[in-house]
């Protein structure tokens, strides 16, 4: 009897080790799942934060440069038509100062440059570094053709003059279709954020 009460304290005081073990065990896993979920739902947050940052330094600089990009046009269009030395002067003056806002937009917005990181738009880097090399091809041309019709014989101008128009327009559809990708940036950015949000 002696021997059986021995065996069954030995018992319950295993069962009691067992269960404190398989207590402890599932304690700890417990809190293990519990602090990965929190730190998930932290690291979520934080991508969320910051792709929600990045979407709206992306909105407003596209929009800037969209502007910048439609008043370019519209002057290189009416720079297109016969003027005179004032107008031609003004219009100079103010496509420089645009040009330096779009420089003063990159410089002081460098969030911009990230967008290709939560977003997939179709103006990253290396599309705009080529957009950006095509613009200043065609502006060079164009400059060509100004200088040349500057010193050109009269009976030289009227090809002169044709080249110029071609040079102009080609520039100018190249600005249209370079405002077209933006807007559609804008489009996949919009809808990207819409959807992490569950907007519908």
């Amino acid at each position: 009897m002696m021997a059986d009460n021995s065996i069954l304290i030995q018992v319950s005081a295993f069962s009691g080790l067992i269960g404190a073990l398989l207590t402890q065990c599932l304690t700890g896993l417990f809190a293990y799942i519990g602090d990965k979920r929190k730190s998930d739902t932290a690291l979520k947050n934080t991508y969320r934060n910051k792709q929600v940052d990045i979407a709206e330094n992306f909105y407003f600089v596209t929009g800037e440069k969209m502007a910048v990009v439609k008043k370019n046009i519209g002057y290189w269009k009416n720079y297109n038509n016969a003027r005179g030395e004032k107008s031609l002067d003004f219009l100079n003056k103010e496509m420089n100062k645009l040009n330096s806002y779009m420089d003063k937009l990159d410089a002081e917005n460098w969030k911009y440059n990230l967008i290709s990181l939560y977003f997939d738009v179709s103006l990253a880097n290396d599309p705009v570094i080529e957009s950006n090399l095509r613009s200043k091809e065609m502006y060079m041309k164009v400059l060509d053709l100004t200088d040349g019709i500057r010193h050109a014989l009269d009976e030289e101008k009227g090809d002169l003059y044709e080249l110029y128009n071609k040079a102009i327009n080609e520039m100018c559809a190249h600005y249209e279709a370079l405002y077209h990708r933006m807007a559609g940036d804008l489009g996949i950015v919009k809808r990207g954020l819409t959807k992490e949000f569950g907007i519908k």
